[in-house]
């Protein structure tokens, strides 16, 4: 009868433990949520064939929706925006008004293991970044013009959540990001007001590149969520184009690119879940 005792008491311990660990797992699923934020963050691009720089403190705003659907699947949608003037320094120095914003949309499933959930994800995104630099003059008389990067990707990758103590959780994710097709915008008709006419502007179409995405959020119960983000590009070198322009009557066409070019942005944002 004692044997028996202590083995009903074991079934019903290990339930208990059984139960916690479902009820643990429940809350770090994917559920249907919206999140609204702010990002501070650390810009930096570089060319470094050409030795140039723009360096930037980026404010920015960014909203997330995440839908729930059977099979422990789910889509999420998501929309980010950030604006910095940049530092420039190559030919001279300048400083370029400048902002980005980034599209998302993904679908994963989530995965449950032990004591943690890994959700991976596949989507489409696009990103547009502007400086509006035309006619603006750098520090050693080179002229600047309007520059816009767009570009199209395939992002892929993985948030693992897991529950810690007083209904919090710990959230990571990592993504990779492969360039499906970019473009490259330079506002070269501007040189018309630099001793020029006739200047065309230069698309330059960008086909190899890969960017990358961190962070590491804590999760709050009360909604709000504090967590520093990593956000990387290194784009090759584009096709080149033609750009054409006069000079004292003289009509002349030049092959240009653009250089292949990194970008690291470091950040903190702050998240509110309703």
């Amino acid at each position: 009868m004692i044997k028996h005792a202590a083995c009903a008491g074991s079934f019903l311990v290990l339930s208990g433990m059984a139960c916690a660990q479902t009820d643990t797992l429940e809350s770090v699923r994917s559920r249907n949520s919206s999140e609204l934020g702010l990002t501070l963050s650390h810009y930096d691009y570089r060319e470094p064939s050409v030795d140039v720089r723009m360096t930037a403190l980026n404010i920015g705003i960014e909203y997330q929706r995440t839908h729930a659907l059977s099979g422990d699947r789910f889509w999420t949608a998501g929309v980010d925006y950030a604006y910095g003037p940049d530092s420039y320094s190559g030919s001279g120095n300048l400083i370029v008004p400048k902002y980005y914003y980034n599209l998302k949309l993904a679908v994963g499933k989530d995965l449950f293991y032990d004591t943690y959930v890994l959700s991976p994800y596949v989507g489409l995104g696009y990103r547009f970044l502007s400086q509006a630099g035309g006619g603006l003059a750098t520090s050693s008389g080179a002229y600047f013009y309007d520059r816009q990067s767009s570009y199209f990707y395939l992002p892929l990758g993985v948030k693992r959540r897991i529950a810690v103590s007083g209904g919090a959780q710990f959230e990571t994710t990592f993504e990779y990001d492969h360039l499906l097709m970019g473009n490259q915008y330079s506002g070269l008709s501007v040189a018309d007001n630099w001793g020029y006419s006739d200047s065309s502007n230069v698309n330059n179409r960008q086909t190899t590149g890969y960017g990358l995405n961190a962070s590491v959020m804590y999760r709050r119960p009360d909604g709000w969520s504090f967590g520093p983000y990593w956000k990387y590009w290194n784009i090759s070198a584009s096709d080149s184009a033609t750009w054409t322009y006069k000079k004292s009557g003289t009509t002349y066409s030049v092959s240009a690119w653009e250089p292949a070019n990194t970008t690291d942005e470091f950040g903190f944002k702050a998240m509110y879940k309703f």
